[in-house]
């Protein structure tokens, strides 16, 4: 899947950091122990995507969304404690990533973000039931996410990044533009090796 950045016109300037930073002071934190810590557009324990807004009702949202039909699963095991790696994870299949404000949709309808938003899409994340939580990337990314960390997106997204020459230092036009070249090519990333007649030239 090809990596894909869409976003507000308003941080064409920004880097992807200035954006992580500024959604996280507005999110706050939906973790466990506070009223809202998320569920699915389409199911209880299962759904094509997950979302939550911020601690008392903040309007900062976020969305996890799977391309494939039901793809994001969560496991909860009566019989394990709670602190156990086996419980209480997310796994299966993370292409997109959105945040923003003002949450929509669930019950059965598709989420969706309203304003400021930033979407990062193909992703391509993949973790198999019995993944646990540790080492787990769609787990990370999603319940990061929900105490309003987004050290393991940020993690996440340097490494696609890294191929087009930029990161999430760059601004998003500079991450656009590099995205629509393409990944840097071997040559382009050590240099063009250069031809006999070239170092004779040089001599």
């Amino acid at each position: 899947m090809t990596l894909s950045v869409t976003y507000d016109a308003a941080f064409s300037s920004a880097t992807i950091d200035d954006y992580l930073a500024f959604w996280t002071a507005g999110f706050v934190t939906a973790g466990h122990g506070y009223s809202n810590t998320g569920g699915f557009s389409n199911g209880t324990y299962d759904g094509d995507q997950y979302g939550t807004h911020g601690r008392n009702n903040s309007d900062y949202a976020f969305i996890a969304d799977s391309n494939a039909a039901n793809g994001l699963h969560y496991v909860f095991n009566p019989a394990l404690p709670a602190s156990n790696n086996q419980n209480h994870y997310l796994y299966g299949q993370l292409d997109n990533v959105s945040l923003g404000e003002v949450l929509t949709g669930g019950s059965g309808a598709d989420f969706g973000l309203t304003n400021y938003v930033v979407s990062f899409n193909g992703l391509d994340l993949d973790s198999v039931l019995g993944a646990g939580r540790t080492g787990n990337d769609v787990h990370n990314v999603i319940f990061g996410l929900m105490q309003g960390n987004t050290k393991p997106l940020e993690a996440v997204l340097d490494t696609l990044l890294a191929s087009y020459g930029v990161s999430s230092d760059s601004t998003f036009d500079a991450v656009s533009a590099a995205l629509a070249a393409g990944p840097h090519s071997v040559a382009a990333a050590v240099g063009v090796q250069a031809l006999p007649e070239d170092l004779a030239l040089a001599a």
